[in-house]
């Protein structure tokens, strides 16, 4: 129970405080939308959000609960910067798919009963919904998320 509880505070953190939604000044003026450029490696960690409270101890495998995050658009999806210092953590029953593009720093995915799967900058996963396993992320490890405004565990 508490687990499910800190891993909705951690998701509503990631994509529901404050949402801070990305917003040309072209498209404020002409109130249209436009596509957003999305600058993941633009906003240095110092500026990123501090809220966001720890991964709860036992499910820290290895490492530090270190992380800080930006919501850079908040609508019928929520896309955020997340960045973390190195870090194992083991993930049961993952309440929400979850688009994640690797921005700098290796992600290593690994479902119970399967084989790690490697992520390195620049490369996509979907975390599906109900995953089971440890998602390890090594280095100076920070990463895109998109996912839906209004799933569960937000």
């Amino acid at each position: 129970m508490k687990k499910t509880i800190v891993l909705k505070m951690i998701l509503g953190a990631l994509c529901l405080v404050v949402p801070l939604t990305v917003v040309s000044e072209q498209s404020k003026q002409q109130g249209a939308a436009v596509p957003l450029r999305l600058e993941p490696t633009e906003i240095p960690y110092s500026r990123m959000r501090t809220d966001m409270p720890p991964w709860p101890d036992e499910d820290v495998l290895s490492g530090v609960s270190e992380h800080r995050y930006e919501l850079l658009y908040s609508g019928d999806i929520n896309v955020a910067i997340y960045e973390a210092k190195p870090m194992n953590l083991r993930l049961e029953d993952y309440e929400i798919d979850e688009f994640v593009m690797v921005v700098s720093g290796t992600l290593i995915l690994t479902a119970d009963g399967g084989s790690p799967q490697r992520f390195d900058a620049g490369e996509s996963v979907l975390v599906p919904k109900g995953f089971t396993g440890t998602w390890e992320m090594q280095g100076n490890f920070r990463e895109m998320v998109v996912v839906m405004n209004g799933s569960k565990g937000q």
